[in-house]
């Protein structure tokens, strides 16, 4: 018995040819498995620097498809509403409309000040178009309400218990030719 391997097409490592579309050209993901605090206040963002995550994209057309992963963000403000935003650069994306003065943000959370009831699993992916073939650094960015200070993969209490998790936070970036 022969093997055979029949496939209509290969896409090359550098992304689809011209007039094709939708190659996966590259993949750059982190991983940051440590804790976070952030207290700026006032509602003003802090950025997460161990999620800060670089590309160099290979083409000015291509898009960057961005995966957050929060595993667990917290504030020790007993129920205090806060945001996550995400940025290219020094650029705000994937951010909801102006609307007098609510804060513009990728996701939302509210905070607990225990160690139970904690925001996990946040989720934000959006399509960038960055139209550059410069690194490109996408960030993480939390607040909160007020003076209070958030937490990301850790609750505000931390209590020394079986029962209070420590999690992982993941950003993945996958460059998709135009």
């Amino acid at each position: 018995m022969t093997s055979q391997l029949r496939v209509d097409k290969i896409v090359p490592v550098d992304g689809a040819p011209s007039g094709g579309g939708g190659g996966i050209v590259q993949v750059v993901s982190n991983t940051f498995t440590g804790t976070w605090s952030g207290s700026s206040g006032s509602s003003n963002f802090d950025n997460i620097d161990d999620l800060n995550t670089s590309i160099t994209p290979k083409f000015n057309t291509s898009k960057i498809f961005i995966m957050v992963y929060i595993g667990q963000w917290d504030s020790n403000g007993t129920n205090q509403r806060g945001g996550l935003r995400l940025m290219r650069d020094s650029t705000a994306i994937c951010i909801g409309d102006a609307a007098s003065n609510r804060t513009r943000s990728s996701a939302s959370a509210v905070g607990s000040n225990s160690n139970t009831d904690t925001n996990g699993g946040i989720h934000i992916h959006f399509m960038d178009s960055p139209a550059t073939t410069s690194a490109v650094t996408y960030k993480v960015q939390s607040q909160t309400e007020g003076s209070y200070t958030t937490y990301i993969n850790r609750s505000s209490a931390d209590a020394d218990s079986s029962s209070v998790q420590r999690c992982a936070s993941t950003v993945t970036l996958m460059e998709i030719s135009a």
